[in-house]
């Protein structure tokens, strides 16, 4: 046989006993088996996993351990630097199982682990089981679902990038205080239907990281005018010739585009603007006035006030008052004639004999002197 031959024959062999060893003795196998082959966690937060491992009889087993492959490279854990204060690897070779601990999660945990075996064995000195465990890891966001304007129904979604394996539920925040409303099974915060009192800062968490909340969304309603009101100075009342401003407040989202002043009895307005002033007053200005606020979601019109010339206030007032004080001086005039009626009514002995004394009861005059005698 030549040195090719007797080299391609040893290869053959090696091959063989290689072969032989993977798949055991007596037909056993070498074989690593996950709790899962997939893991979605939260950044922050911990995280485990674990493995069972078998080999055929006759092999020893050296150390077991986990590692972690990304683009063909293997970095042991936990003597990688990345890991060392985060990672807490156990391997119980009576049990042939593994457990991985990692702590404060990041992106760049993200990557597939596996068991590994080392043995003594001369010719098989290691085994890394294939298709290992794939940590993803994801943050929390909120997603606004549906048109937030007044009277509609909107979802508020709290989403991850992977579906948790911890199957949590989830709390909500408002304005960085705790909502008693519970979300739906499917993570929503729902609200049916949506007001302009819903309108804030909404953040999301998994009960029990409350501290690894989402980052906070503003969820701003539309709503039609509100709150429609006019205002004026001096109550209304204003000098002939002078000038009067009106203004027109609203709450609105988003705000007011259109103010438009209407007086009673004019079917079309007569101004527009947030303000309006009326210069030259004159009797003709005289009667009721409203404004009409406008956006995009619908429309509102205030009370009406009324312009009137200075004094004709004042004037009524001295009208109520007189017509008060005649009043009273009727009501006075009555008692009055009332109690002289009963006066002349009752007999004349009476009134003598209740109010003076008789003669003989006065005392007897005696004559006043300025000196004594």
């Amino acid at each position: 046989m030549t040195s090719a031959g007797a080299a391609r024959s040893s290869m053959v062999t090696y091959a063989t006993i290689n072969l032989l060893m993977i798949q055991g003795l007596l037909g056993e196998r070498w074989d690593v088996k996950y709790s899962t082959r997939s893991i979605c966690a939260l950044r922050g937060a911990p995280v485990w996993m674990s493995c069972h491992y078998t080999l055929p009889s006759g092999f020893a087993v050296r150390d077991a351990f986990w590692c972690e492959c990304e683009d063909g490279k293997t970095r042991l854990l936990p003597q990688d630097a990345d890991y060392q204060s985060r990672v807490h690897a156990a391997c119980t070779l009576r049990t042939n199982r593994c457990t991985l601990n990692i702590t404060r999660l990041s992106q760049s945990d993200a990557h597939e682990y596996n068991c590994r075996i080392t043995t003594s064995h001369v010719f098989f000195q290691g085994w890394t089981g294939n298709e290992g465990i794939v940590l993803s890891v994801t943050d929390l966001s909120v997603e606004i679902v549906g048109a937030a304007t007044e009277g509609n129904d909107v979802r508020l979604v709290c989403k991850t990038s992977c579906n948790l394996s911890s199957s949590p539920t989830y709390s909500w925040k408002k304005n960085g205080e705790p909502l008693e409303k519970e979300p739906t099974k499917n993570n929503e915060l729902l609200l049916h239907p949506v007001s302009r009192e819903d309108g804030g800062r909404y953040s999301c968490a998994v009960k029990g990281h409350e501290d690894l909340s989402s980052a906070e969304v503003e969820l701003s309603v539309r709503y039609s005018p509100k709150d429609t009101v006019v205002f004026i100075r001096h109550h209304g009342e204003v000098d002939e010739g002078g000038s009067v401003t009106l203004s027109c407040s609203s709450d609105a989202n988003p705000p007011v585009q259109n103010y438009t002043w209407f007086k009673e009895n004019v079917t079309s307005p007569v101004a527009a603007g947030q303000n309006f002033t009326i210069t030259n007053f004159t009797s003709a200005q005289v009667g009721l006035y409203s404004c009409q606020a406008r956006n995009e979601v619908g429309v509102q019109n205030s009370a009406a006030v009324s312009l009137l010339p200075r004094g004709r206030g004042t004037r009524r007032i001295v009208t109520v008052t007189l017509a008060v004080t005649a009043v009273l001086v009727v009501l006075c005039g009555i008692t009055l004639f009332v109690l002289r009626r009963r006066k002349d009514t009752e007999p004349s002995g009476f009134w003598r004999k209740q109010n003076w004394p008789e003669e003989s009861d006065l005392p007897e005059s005696r004559p006043q002197h300025c000196c004594p005698p």
